[in-house]
């Protein structure tokens, strides 16, 4: 199981190329995203539709 990190989220959902082809190259390796890095992605929105 992978725990990811918020600065990893958040090149992830800016499509930052390295990032996603280190997600791709995870394969079927299951993958947590912590209650607390959802929160502060949240806190870090400027507004709803971000």
């Amino acid at each position: 199981m992978i725990l990811l990190d918020t600065d990893i989220m958040i090149d992830l959902l800016r499509n930052y190329p390295p990032a996603v082809v280190w997600l791709r190259s995870l394969g079927d390796e299951e993958i947590a995203l912590p209650g607390f890095v959802v929160m502060e992605l949240i806190q870090g929105c400027r507004n709803k539709a971000e």
